[in-house]
């Protein structure tokens, strides 16, 4: 019962946190700040190369309720780099 609730909710933009959902990546809103600051060398290249390992994101991409990023930028720039259209996210209050 609680996973219809929660469809019926996702179908009305009503997402609660905690549980994860798969977005657009062009949905997302990335802040100035993020894309002002450099992802240090050796810890892009972790995080790439976990990703070319597993196929999952090593940090999970966390979204304010109007879809404005809150962590998770190197996935967020992996996956646009990889052309994924979609993501996994989940939300914070």
């Amino acid at each position: 019962m609680s996973k219809i609730i929660r469809f019926i909710k996702r179908l009305f933009k009503k997402y609660e946190a905690g549980y994860e959902y798969w977005v657009n990546l062009k949905d997302i809103k990335v802040p100035a700040y993020y894309k002002m600051t450099k992802i240090g060398t050796a810890k892009w290249n972790h995080k790439m190369s976990y990703w070319l390992r597993t196929g999952k994101f090593e940090s999970p991409i966390v979204l304010h309720r109007d879809f404005r990023l809150y962590d998770g930028y190197s996935s967020v720039k992996i996956a646009y780099l990889k052309g994924i259209d979609k993501v996994p996210v989940y939300f914070v209050d």
